[in-house]
């Protein structure tokens, strides 16, 4: 799976939104078989899954959110589409999933971060083998803490899960936008993300992914480039260029966002 996306639709596992991941531009689509899915439903939510990815020709990036109270079945009938990621809920330190690490090995797998419980324990769980992302869960965290879902409130949550993902080389995502009708909260959202240093961000609707794939792309690259010719033309370990001061970790970060977008 090429796991250098950056805008994670979700998508509700029922055949008529999932009829339309071929037609739309993120970069990974979430199959949720979790919180859009009623308990009676999951089963055949399930099923309606398997189809889905039979049937699919495109060369979407699939993952799917599974139910940690079904996790075994729904691993069982999934790990075998070698292609496919999955996203683990309400993940925590007692949980089932380990029980199941043989079937997620090889897959693109993330751990959802929705609980103080999780956030506490993050240094135990970045070093699980099996993992190669977090993504913060806004929604459940602040349900659970009782306190209002506002970016100006999360802060240290979320530096909290960008700091122990990136010092254990996993990626890193923000939680979904629910700012629907709000579009200068939505981006205000979106651009606090990339300044806190996500990799990408999750969303719930179709009309945020332009903006996201826009903002976490680097749309000058010629003027990086152009930075790191002039630094590396220059024998000084600290560079003014157009007057802004530029060391080596700032030439060795514009590198990898070159590489992210090559």
């Amino acid at each position: 799976m090429n796991n250098s996306f950056k805008s994670l639709l979700f998508v509700p596992a029922k055949d008529k939104m999932l009829a339309k991941i071929p037609s739309m531009n993120a970069n990974a689509y979430i199959i949720d078989l979790e919180d859009s899915i009623p308990e009676e439903e999951k089963e055949e939510a399930l099923c309606r899954t398997v189809r889905f990815i039979d049937g699919l020709s495109s060369a979407s990036c699939i993952i799917v959110r599974i139910n940690s109270n079904h996790a075994g079945k729904e691993l069982s009938e999934l790990y075998r589409y070698s292609d496919i990621g999955f996203m683990l809920p309400k993940y925590e330190i007692k949980n089932p999933y380990d029980e199941y690490k043989d079937l997620l090995q090889g897959h693109y797998t993330i751990a959802l971060i929705e609980t103080p419980s999780a956030l506490v324990n993050l240094c135990d769980i970045t070093k699980k083998d099996y993992l190669n992302a977090l993504a913060f869960g806004a929604e459940d965290y602040t349900a659970k803490v009782n306190m209002e879902n506002k970016v100006d409130y999360l802060y240290f949550q979320k530096s909290l899960i960008v700091t122990y993902a990136k010092a254990n080389n996993l990626q890193v995502f923000d939680t979904p936008s629910f700012k629907l009708d709000n579009e200068a909260d939505f981006e205000r959202e979106v651009k606090d993300a990339v300044s806190l240093g996500f990799d990408g961000k999750m969303a719930i609707s179709p009309k945020h992914i332009q903006f996201i794939n826009d903002s976490f792309n680097y749309n000058d690259l010629d003027y990086i480039r152009s930075v790191i010719s002039r630094y590396e033309a220059s024998d000084n370990a600290v560079v003014v260029i157009d007057g802004k001061v530029y060391e080596k970790m700032h030439i060795n970060r514009f590198k990898r966002i070159l590489k992210e977008n090559s």
